[in-house]
């Protein structure tokens, strides 16, 4: 049976809901809070994937989630993807969802990188056209229903080994029309999304709210991301992003490029489709059903050129995956170096906002990037900086802003603390982690989310390592703290808090 047409009247009596009924693959996504895994009912032998949402480090409410099950639950279309059900399974929520073994259209973008040659774009024209059009279908479904998504970007965009495109992770998402379960006003006033992608009166925060055109700039956005790699404004951190977006002209193709010529191959009509999904005032933007017969789309092709040419074989995504981790740990990104002295340095940010920016450097900011989806004003601020620490001046810390009655803002304290963690590694040596934590703009639980990400520490010792960070900074007279391992078994050798077998330390740099 085709990934994209499913029997959708199928009773979700079929799927389990007890996590011994199903057997735990290959992760094939991860995020700050959540992690998605391939996993295979026992008794049938279907593959599915499991979204294991942990409760406890969750910053969305239960109530949040649940209607995001609901939203899930109502979609029936061949371009969203499908939800099966759904249980507790103890701190988590477990998520059962189709399993799409395409990759995303991040993935996508990632992959194609880091083979190298995306100077003068990263898809053609018709790749583009060929999976936006299938997206827009899908939006059109959300908008024709009363409902619209507010985080659409490459990430949430899944596709299927088939050639099916599917629209992903309705975490944001909320239903504008009355009637059902979910009953809202016919505009919306919350401050949600991923910045980059997050249209203007999102941000601004005007009394009149907005609608389901802030999909419609996002799918612009969309669109030059699947051609230069990444959204506008990338090299920014979140709230100079909404500066940015709120003061310049909408971003263009052009206004994306390193030079002048970079992306001239790109067609009138291509950027025409963008011009009209990126109007400030959302009255001047194309709806979805408009979109859907633009001339742009006549270049599209059908699903089996997705197969052929986009859908990546989850193999071939994990060698990927495994080679940039290896390139990380080698010190070839800016995410963890090497220093002269062998220590292992982690950074969340560019050392130079006008210096090149490799391959592997890019990959790692456009995964990044995507993680910086916010539920409000205060997440923003938290999350504000994690990537271009240092491309902000001393003065850009501190950040005023009253647009358009947004309520005023401000970023103070900037306390820097620089702190080292010394931990053995899979093969038992000791290496010092050097790292920074700007109380500013983001949290221990932040900067040890991208540590994990990294690889360079254990999940499983997460908590012991916020807790010691805490301690560190709420009590600067500490110099250091000794703390132990929850991933340490070795029945050959027991836990040494003086050689550091089953501990690791973490100091702050005075």
């Amino acid at each position: 049976m085709s990934e994209a047409v499913d029997n959708y009247s199928e009773s979700r009596a079929k799927w389990p809901v007890n996590f011994d009924d199903y057997e735990l693959g290959d992760v094939i996504g991860r995020g700050a809070t959540a992690v998605v895994q391939a996993a295979t009912i026992k008794k049938t032998d279907e593959h599915v994937a499991v979204k294991r949402i942990n409760l406890d480090r969750c910053n969305t409410s239960l109530e949040e989630i649940l209607k995001e099950i609901q939203v899930m639950e109502r979609c029936q279309h061949e371009n969203v993807v499908r939800f099966y059900t759904s249980f507790v399974v103890g701190e988590e929520l477990w998520l059962i969802m189709k399993l799409l073994y395409g990759g995303s259209l991040l993935d996508v973008i990632r992959y194609t990188m880091q083979l190298g040659n995306c100077h003068n774009g990263v898809l053609d024209e018709v790749a583009i056209a060929t999976v936006l059009r299938e997206v827009i279908k899908g939006l059109d479904y959300f908008h024709s229903n009363g409902h619209m998504h507010r985080d659409i970007k490459a990430g949430n965009i899944l596709l299927g080994t088939d050639g099916s495109v599917q629209i992903a992770d309705f975490g944001v998402s909320a239903f504008i029309a009355s009637g059902g379960d979910i009953t809202h006003d016919k505009q919306r006033h919350t401050f949600v999304g991923t910045p980059c992608w997050m249209a203007p009166e999102v941000m601004e925060q005007q009394p009149t709210g907005y609608n389901t055109k802030v999909d419609i700039w996002s799918f612009g956005i969309l669109a030059i991301e699947l051609a230069t790699g990444t959204a506008p404004y990338h090299r920014y951190p979140p709230m100079k992003v909404l500066i940015l977006t709120l003061q310049n002209d909408p971003p263009t193709l052009d206004t994306c490029a390193e030079d002048r010529d970079q992306y001239k191959h790109y067609s009138k009509i291509f950027r025409k489709m963008i011009e009209q999904c990126l109007q400030k005032n959302p009255d001047d933007r194309a709806t979805a059903k408009q979109l859907l017969k633009h001339d742009f789309f006549k270049k599209a092709k059908d699903r089996s050129y997705i197969a052929k040419n986009l859908a990546l074989k989850f193999q071939d995504r994990k060698k990927m995956e495994e080679k940039i981790v290896s390139r990380r740990k080698l010190g070839l990104s800016r995410v963890v170096r090497v220093s002269d002295n062998g220590e292992w340095k982690f950074s969340s940010g560019s050392e130079d906002e006008n210096s090149p920016i490799s391959n592997d450097e890019q990959i790692t900011k456009i995964r990044q990037l995507e993680d910086q989806t916010v539920q409000n004003i205060d997440d923003l601020i938290k999350k504000n900086d994690i990537i271009t620490q240092s491309v902000q001046s001393p003065s850009d810390l501190t950040v005023q802003m009253n647009i358009n009655g947004m309520e005023e803002l401000s970023i103070e304290n900037n306390q820097i603390f620089k702190l080292t963690l010394r931990i053995r590694n899979a093969q038992s040596d000791l290496h010092d982690i050097k790292f920074d934590v700007n109380q500013a703009n983001e949290t221990v639980e932040d900067v040890t989310s991208e540590m994990v990400s990294a690889n360079l520490i254990d999940e499983r010792d997460t908590h012991a390592i916020i807790s010691s960070m805490k301690q560190l900074i709420e009590n600067p007279t500490l110099e250091s703290v000794v703390f132990t391992l929850e991933s340490y078994i070795d029945s050959d050798q027991p836990p040494d808090d003086k050689q550091l077998l089953g501990f690791a330390q973490l100091s702050l740099d005075i």
